[in-house]
Parts: structure tokens; C-alpha cells; sequence
């Protein structure tokens, strides 16, 4: 204990000499409210047109031009209308006589392990979180039954691996049962060298020392390239002897398994399949046309069979079991209505969503993490880490990606540049009592750098700027934050950070890189935190007041200063 204190000293010290940048360290979260009506701004559409012509430029080259595809963009802010879509159709969907010859936002593809947040979405309508940490077993429980002894290798931990640790790749079994097995000769094994092919495949004949009945019996592609599905039997008694490959919640790792068992688990809860729940819990609700949990029972004019024909393109395999990892077809605006309903909120609580909208664990590196279902991707934009929550998917002919923001995000650059270099901050000005004796105040504006910041805060006379907030330093900054306590879209609340701007550490520097968290509302008065603001807005976004929540006194704006009274 003495020699590790003693080595890291020795490498903290150095580590705390003078930078020469500072900067103003943001919270993680959104800087700024949600931008609305995004579609009618000249800068979305710049932007989407960059988009545009550099997907357009690269059309004329393989594999794009040989690809078809459908990009939608969605707000929550905005109407059910996607903001921004492109469709690509290839030349051989174009004269297939199966399915659809031109993609649209209607056209229906297979959404393969996007369908993983499908089932933790149905999981969390259904019955919330609250049982996530309960093992699976105890909804699976001929996990525990059909488990058998093991010699040779270390088997699963069914009554340790939690529903939690199904959702957030942490349950350390092994990715798949039969998929890429090459005991078993099938279509990865015609992929192999001659030996291997001649030697892997029926183990005891060639001197391998596994009985032939561990080899998988469905769950596989077979030589044809179709799918050998499981029954729901057989699968269940086949997982619960799934070779591990890490202790449970340990490290992610990827895997099919995961999902389909808690696509199982889900249907012995309720005593449903999860395509029926899936119709209950989400499609009726929303309304969606085209959205299915397995296979549809007919293709449409607007299936996109891929690759040149159905068993090709994998369209008709059926999954089974595995269904509830990558089961689901849908289109551009079906999930785009999902996504609307899973950021909003309108089929689970608030607190269910923000909780589904957090990192559970990083792989090796900062820059990526798992969450509930989710591959999490973290940029750099604007001094300010964004959190991407995004989920894609592989298959014969398939690579879909869906990619969701919530709470983890900034406003988009452009309409952030826009409010800053063109001064329609929504926000900004300065915001006075209705009664000019009270001499009570705030200024707000921005500056390029991140939050709405306040320049002056006036009560009674008293300058808290200079004085409450000002014992953190001279040079304090004072910025407000969105918190989302509010509903968004009638009252905007915001939360305060101050502190002096702080020098930017080395990047091996691990310790308190960025310690604004730790002072957040140190300051309260009559126990309500002094940077807590609740903005009030119209219709269009614009504010109109803001109330000092703690001084329980609402503030006007200029410019609405003569239609409002004090409250």
C-alpha cells in the first residue's frame, strides 16, 4: 500500500503544472433546450444538403450504387413528419419481381439486431425496470433445470446473471448457440479451407474428442444458406449449457443469446409471444403499419428483398427463439414513430427513460460503451462531449443503424451557430421585475462557448455575481444548463454552474479532469438552489419570463415586459 501511494505521487505531481488553455468545463448533458421547427431552418437544410451531395457523390462507386437504402431524420419537437429523408434504390431491387422496385420511407426492411431495443423497450412498457436485477432464471427457470454438470468447460451462471446483465452485454455467455458452430457441417464450414471443412465437422470420426450429441441441431445455416430455427424448447435447454465466456457482469460482450432470452423470459411473464406483445405494447399504441416482431405473413409491394431472391437475401428465415434479437422488420417512418415515442416518453414513465439512457459500462476505451441494448459512441464537438446512443445490426444483405439522443446531447451545431452568430437566442436579454422599485434583474446571452451565460443577477439591489458567486473566484462564469425538470415545451428549466475558467490538463491527467459536477448549487436560499431558473415560452420556443425560483419572483422580458404581470 506504502509503494502504490508513493507511485502515484509520483505521477500526480507532475501532472499539476500551469496550462497554457483554459476553458469553462461543461456538465454532461445538453447545453442548450431542443431546437424546434429544425426543418424550415436555412442551416438544417445546408447541412442536409452537405449530407446529401456527398451521398450522392459516392452512388457512382461500389458498394453504394449497388445498395439500396433509407436515411430518415426525426425531432421530437417537431410533427410526426420526418425531417429529412433519402432513399436509394439498387439496380437489381429496381427489376426484381419480388417486393418493392423503389424505396420510400414506407419500404420495409429487416432491422436484424435492432430489434434488440425493441425487446428491452417492450420489457420496460410492460413491467418497467424494477425486476432487473433479478437473476433470469427466475423467469427462465429451465435454465436451472436443464443445466448439466461440465468437465471441460465453465457453463453459464444462470442464478447470477441477472435481466440486467442480459440488457447490458454483461452476461459473459458465449454469443450465439449453433450460428458459427464448425462441428456442425453447414454453410460457415463450406467457407473453410479443404482440410479444415473435411476435418472439423463430425468430431468423433475424426478423431475429435466430443461426442457427436453436444454438436449443435439447429440454431445454424445449412449448406443452402437457410436457417435451421430452434423450437423454444430445444433452445432454452441448449443455452443453459452455452459454453462462457467471461463471469457475469465482468466485461461486454457481444451477444444473440442475450436478447433472446430475455425475448423468452418477457413471454413467460406475461404468457404471450413477443410478436403478440409487440402488436399490444407498441404497434396498436402507435399505430404503426408495417412494424413486426418475426416474419411478415406476406411480402408487400413494399418489401425490400435484397441480394436477389428471398433465400439469398434471408427474408424467410424465421428465427424462433431468437426473434427478440433479431427478429423485427420495419420502415424508415415506423421507427422514426418509435423513436419519437421512446424520446418522448409516451408509452413508458420519464424516469424509465432517462434510466434506459445511461452508460453501464466502457469497453476499453473512453470513446465507446454499452448500454440497455445500446452501442454508445462519444464525440467531441464545441468543447463538449456528446453521447450517441445508437443500435445496428448485420445480416445477409442487411446493415441497418439506428441512432437515438436523449439528454446527451447538444443543440445541433448549426442552429446553435445560428442562435449565436444571428442573435435569436430565445433566451437572451436582458429580463427585469414588473416593478422597476424592486430592482431585481438578470442579463442572459451567449458567447460561443457552451450554455446561456449570465452576466448579471441582481436582487434587490444586490449583485450576486459579485458577491454570493463571486467567492469561487473573481473571475467566475456563470452558465445555465438545461435540467429537464420542466415540461420543455411550455417551461424550460435550467440550472446553474459556476466556476472560474479552468485550465485544461494534460491528457494523462486522470483525476478530476473535469470537476464542475462538484459544485453544482452550493449556493441555495431558503433551501432551494440560487441557479435554478425556470424559463416560460410561447409557441415558437421564445421565452417570455423566467422565474428565479428560489426568490420565488418571476422576471420579464424586454420585450413582453407590457402584456405580462408579476407573479
Amino acid at each position: 500500500m506504502t509503494y502504490l501511494m508513493a507511485t502515484l505521487l509520483t505521477i500526480w505531481l507532475p501532472l499539476s503544472g500551469a496550462q497554457s488553455q483554459e476553458r469553462t468545463c461543461p456538465l454532461k448533458g445538453p447545453q442548450f433546450p431542443a431546437p424546434r421547427g429544425l426543418a424550415s431552418e436555412a442551416i438544417f437544410q445546408k447541412a442536409t444538403g452537405v449530407i446529401e451531395q456527398f451521398i450522392r457523390a459516392n452512388l457512382e462507386e461500389s458498394p453504394y450504387n449497388e445498395t439500396t437504402f433509407s436515411i430518415g431524420m426525426f425531432s421530437t419537437t417537431d410533427d410526426d413528419k420526418l425531417l429529412y429523408e433519402f432513399h436509394h434504390t439498387d439496380p437489381a431491387v429496381e427489376t426484381s419481381g419480388l417486393g418493392t422496385n423503389k424505396a420510400d420511407a414506407d419500404s420495409i426492411y429487416r432491422l436484424a439486431s435492432i430489434t434488440k431495443i425493441l425487446t428491452v423497450y417492450q420489457w420496460l412498457i410492460a413491467d418497467g425496470d424494477r425486476q432487473f436485477n433479478k437473476p433470469i432464471s427466475d423467469f427462465i427457470p429451465q435454465l436451472l433445470e436443464y443445466q448439466e454438470d461440465q468437465d471441460y468447460y465453465p457453463a453459464s451462471r444462470w442464478d447470477e446473471i441477472t435481466v440486467n446483465d442480459l440488457a447490458m452485454f454483461l452476461a459473459g455467455i458465449a454469443r450465439d448457440y449453433g450460428l458459427n458452430d464448425v462441428a456442425v457441417d453447414g454453410y460457415i464450414v463450406s467457407l473453410l479451407p479443404t482440410m479444415a471443412a473435411t476435418v472439423l465437422p463430425n468430431n468423433p470420426a475424426n478423431g475429435i474428442d466430443v461426442p457427436a450429441d453436444d454438436d449443435p441441431v439447429c440454431g445454424h445455416f445449412n449448406t443452402d444458406v437457410e436457417y435451421l430455427p430452434c423450437s423454444r424448447e430445444v433452445y432454452i435447454k441448449a443455452v443453459a449449457n452455452l459454453g462462457s465466456s467471461f463471469v457475469p457482469s465482468y466485461t461486454p460482450s457481444y451477444s444473440n443469446a442475450n436478447f433472446a432470452l430475455l425475448g423468452l423470459g418477457l413471454e413467460n411473464m406475461l404468457g404471450a409471444t413477443v410478436e403478440d406483445i409487440f402488436d399490444e405494447k407498441i404497434a396498436k399504441p402507435l399505430g404503426l403499419r408495417s412494424t413486426t416482431m418475426g416474419n411478415p405473413l406476406q411480402i408487400t409491394n413494399d418489401s425490400v428483398i435484397p441480394g436477389g431472391g428471398l433465400v439469398r437475401s434471408g427474408w424467410w428465415d424465421a428465427l424462433g427463439p431468437l426473434n427478440g434479437a433479431a427478429g423485427s422488420f420495419s420502415t424508415t417512418n415506423d421507427l422514426a414513430a418509435i423513436g419519437r415515442s421512446i424520446l418522448n416518453s409516451s408509452l413508458i414513465p420519464q424516469a424509465i427513460t432517462r434510466r434506459w439512457f445511461s452508460t453501464t459500462s466502457f469497453v476499453d476505451t473512453i470513446e465507446q460503451a454499452v448500454g440497455r441494448g445500446w452501442e454508445i459512441f462519444r464525440v467531441h464537438a464545441n468543447g463538449h462531449s456528446v453521447d450517441l446512443f445508437t443500435k445496428s445490426g448485420t445480416g445477409a444483405f442487411i446493415t441497418p443503424f439506428l441512432s437515438c439522443c436523449r439528454y446527451r446531447q447538444h443543440a445541433p451545431p448549426g442552429a446553435r451557430q445560428h442562435r449565436q452568430t444571428a442573435g435569436e437566442c430565445e433566451f437572451c436579454g436582458p429580463i427585469h421585475s414588473a416593478d422597476e422599485k424592486a430592482n431585481t434583474s438578470i442579463t442572459v446571452t451567449t458567447d460561443g462557448s457552451l450554455g446561456l451565460r449570465v452576466t448579471e443577477y441582481i436582487v434587490s439591489g444586490v449583485d450576486l455575481l459579485g458577491s454570493v458567486f463571486a467567492l469561487f473566484g473573481s473571475d467566475v462564469e456563470f452558465r445555465l444548463v438545461p435540467n429537464q425538470l420542466y415540461d420543455g415545451r411550455t417551461r424550460v428549466g435550467f440550472s446553474a454552474v459556476y466556476q472560474p475558467p479552468s485550465e485544461i490538463p494534460p491528457k494523462e491527467e486522470f483525476y478530476w479532469t473535469c470537476p464542475s459536477w462538484l459544485d453544482i448549487d452550493d449556493y441555495t436560499y431558503a433551501d432551494v438552489p440560487l441557479g435554478l431558473m425556470a424559463f416560460d415560452v410561447d409557441a415558437d420556443g421564445k421565452a417570455t419570463s423566467v422565474r428565479l425560483v428560489a426568490l420565488r419572483e418571476t422576471l420579464l422580458r424586454k420585450s413582453t415586459a407590457n402584456n405580462t404581470t408579476n407573479t
